[in-house]
C-alpha cells in the first residue's frame, strides 16, 4: 500500500546562534529538502513518498537544535483509506512530540433557508 504524506509547518523560536542555524541551513541542504529558515521562524512544506522516514529525523534534529518551538507541523497521510488521517508535531525541550488524528464525518441535513 503506498502512502502518500503532506507536512505543512510553521514554528516560531528564540533567536538562533549563527552556529544553530548553520546546523540547521546544513542540515536540510544534505537532505535535500527546501525550508524558509531564518533567525526566529521555519515554515516548511513537502509532500511525497516517505522513505525510511526521513522528514521525521530531518525533524528530530531540528528539535534537539531549536530546544523548544511555538506552531507544529502537521501531517496529512492518504493510504488509501476513504479518508485521510492525520499526525501532529510540536517541539518542546527538545523533542518532537506526537499526536495522531482522524478525521470523523457526521452527516446531517442542512434545513432550506
Amino acid at each position: 500500500m503506498s502512502e502518500i504524506r503532506t507536512y505543512d509547518g510553521y514554528f516560531t523560536f528564540k533567536i538562533l546562534s549563527r552556529e544553530s542555524a548553520d546546523h540547521l541551513d546544513d542540515l536540510f541542504a544534505e537532505s535535500g529538502i527546501e525550508v524558509d529558515l531564518a533567525l526566529q521562524s521555519l515554515e516548511f512544506s513537502w509532500m511525497g513518498l516517505e522513505r525510511e522516514h526521513v522528514i521525521l529525523k530531518l525533524f528530530m534534529e531540528v528539535a534537539k537544535t531549536i530546544g523548544d518551538a511555538e506552531g507544529e507541523l502537521r501531517c496529512e497521510i492518504d493510504d488509501d483509506a476513504v479518508d485521510p488521517h492525520f499526525e501532529f508535531f510540536t517541539i518542546k525541550q527538545g523533542q518532537l512530540l506526537l499526536q495522531r488524528g482522524r478525521l470523523e464525518r457526521e452527516g446531517e441535513l442542512i434545513p432550506q433557508v
